[in-house]
Parts: structure tokens; C-alpha cells; sequence
């Protein structure tokens, strides 16, 4: 069986207990009735959450199938040889009801050290909705080890962070160690590592979907805080140079639009993933067309050239990883 140039997906759609129902009234996911459902994992290799193709050829296959059956020539040579045959990239859409838990994500040499799994969590947003919302990022200045502890003792972690008013169209970057929680009202694309690592420093005493208290990990997340970095605040796409959002160590997201004209993308060593954020189009590959509207996602395979037809009008995000360290 030959691998079509273009895969569109179909979500896993994730119960959370902080999770809303605004994927299903803004971007057509359909919800399962009387659940919280906080975040759509668009593009997802992690064990128990995989999207599936959503038709084609390979329709109802798991990603975690269809890199067993073409593995390096989905994700591209370099990109196999550098994560060992793991699929390196989780790409999400996320709706708080609530606020998220205060929290802090491992890089990949604690992950491994502590025998937590092959990869850290990097991770960046680009903010869909924003109901004047919010979100924490990074620690107040003059916060150290030392002040954020005692805030943590005191029940006071809010107190230490910062927070930012975020409107559509912002961009936030957040390396491994930077202290964050994403805050009702505010509906993102999420671009990050495929890991599932996250340390709460502070969840407001809430139950969990289980109704016990969910679990801190406080030791391990004063470990991995990179208390010598600030936090750099959420930024417009407009103050990037050519879309280019986003160029880190494991992957590089772009924003294309408003697209009212075909827009063709060369082929590259490595996958991608296209995910539309407004407007409809169609997606054209070697032999294979799909059609996609807000909210959808489909995987470029690696080494194909596509062509993104607006229908009539577009704009969208491009994610793909890094093929080297």
C-alpha cells in the first residue's frame, strides 16, 4: 500500500476535569454529551490518545499504526534517525472551563534520568479565542527557589507568577522549566513534544475527575524550574518576520493567511502538520485531496509537495519538527 502525501486526522478528544464544550460550538468537534472535554488531540501518538486518519486509503488507522507500516518515510530520515522511531510532535486544541493547574513541564535529560520516558514537554500556543482572558507565564521578578516555596507552603503560588491579558493571534513559547498554566475563557492551538510530562505546583484544591484530589509534584517541579530565565510575554503574529512563529530545538511552527489564493509549500525532509484556523480549504498532495475546515488537522507526509486551495478564504498554522538537535 503506497502512503498518500496527505493524511487528514481525526481526533482523540481528552475528559478533563477542567475541560468546556466551546471545540464542539467552535470547531465542530463532536463532543460526547455531558463531559468535559478539555482538550482535541489532533495529531497524537501517545498510548491510549491517538488520532486516527479520517479517511482515504489508511481510514480508522492509528498514527501509532501508520508509522509501523511506512515509519521514516512518513516522518522523513532525519526526523526517524533523531528520535529513534518515535513520532516527536503532539499537536492539540484546548478549551479551559477552568484554570489549569500552575505547572512546569521536564526537559529531556530529567525525563530520562528519572527514567520518566525518552522526552521532555516543549511546548508553544497560539491563542484561537479569548473571552478576556488570561494565562500565567513565568515567575514575578525577584522570585527565587527560596520565595516560590514559601508561596507553594502558603498557598499563595498565584501570588508568584505572572499573569498576561492574551488576545487571538498571540504567540506563547514555553521551553521546559518555565512555570505556566493556561486560564479559563482563553481557547488554544497547542504545538509541543510528545509527552505527557507535567508537574503541578498548584491545582486550587479541586477534585479530579475521580473526585480525589488530583496529585502535586512539587519536589520534581522545583527540580526542573529554570529560575534563571524570564518568561517572555505573549507577542502578536504580526511582530514575526514571515509568519515564522516559532524556531526552537525540537520543532518550528508557522502561520500562513489570509490566504484568498492557492499557496503551494515545497517539499520538505520532514512531515508537517497543517492545521486551518479560520476559513475552509482544500489540501492537494501527489494523487490525494482533502478538504478541511477550523479546527482540522492533516499530516503532510515527508518529501511531498502540496498545494493549500482557499475556499474562499484561509488561514492556517504549520508544525513540523526538527530534523537535527
Amino acid at each position: 500500500m503506497k502512503l498518500p502525501a496527505v493524511l487528514p486526522m481525526r481526533p482523540y478528544l481528552r475528559e478533563v476535569v477542567w475541560g468546556g464544550r466551546r471545540l464542539g460550538e467552535c470547531y465542530h468537534k463532536d463532543l460526547p454529551a455531558d463531559k468535559p472535554i478539555g482538550e482535541s488531540l489532533e495529531v497524537s501518538a501517545l498510548p491510549g490518545m491517538e488520532s486516527e486518519v479520517a479517511n482515504g486509503p489508511l481510514a480508522g488507522w492509528s498514527l501509532a499504526r501508520v508509522m509501523g507500516a511506512f515509519g521514516a518515510e512518513l516522518v522523513g530520515e532525519p526526523v526517524w534517525e533523531r528520535y529513534g522511531g518515535d513520532f516527536p510532535l503532539l499537536i492539540k486544541l484546548l478549551d479551559p472551563r477552568e484554570d489549569l493547574s500552575i505547572q512546569v513541564h521536564p526537559d529531556d535529560q530529567y525525563a530520562q534520568e528519572q527514567g520518566l520516558g525518552k522526552w521532555g514537554k516543549m511546548e508553544a500556543w497560539y491563542v484561537l479565542h479569548s473571552e478576556e482572558g488570561r494565562i500565567a507565564h513565568g515567575l514575578r521578578a525577584g522570585v527565587g527557589r527560596r520565595e516560590l516555596e514559601a508561596a507553594i507552603a502558603g498557598g499563595r503560588v498565584e501570588e508568584a507568577v505572572e499573569f498576561f491579558p492574551v488576545h487571538p493571534g498571540q504567540v506563547v513559547f514555553s521551553p521546559p522549566g518555565t512555570v505556566h498554566a493556561l486560564c479559563r475563557g482563553v481557547v488554544v492551538y497547542e504545538v509541543q513534544q510528545s509527552s505527557d510530562l507535567t508537574f503541578r505546583l498548584y491545582d486550587y484544591k479541586r477534585p479530579g475527575l475521580d473526585g480525589r484530589p488530583r496529585q502535586l509534584h512539587i519536589a520534581q517541579g522545583l527540580e526542573v524550574i529554570d529560575f534563571g530565565r524570564s518568561a517572555p510575554p505573549p507577542a502578536s503574529w504580526r511582530e514575526f518576520a514571515d509568519g515564522l512563529l516559532v524556531e526552537s530545538e525540537h520543532f518550528t511552527l508557522r502561520r500562513h493567511g489570509p490566504c484568498r489564493a492557492g499557496v503551494s509549500h515545497p517539499a520538505s525532509p520532514a512531515f508537517a502538520a497543517l492545521t486551518l484556523i479560520e476559513g475552509g480549504a482544500r489540501v492537494r498532495g501527489e494523487g490525494v485531496e482533502c478538504t478541511l475546515r477550523a479546527g482540522e488537522t492533516a499530516l503532510v507526509s515527508a518529501g511531498q509537495q502540496v498545494e493549500v486551495l482557499p475556499a474562499p478564504e484561509c488561514e492556517y498554522l504549520i508544525a513540523a519538527p526538527r530534523g537535527e538537535p
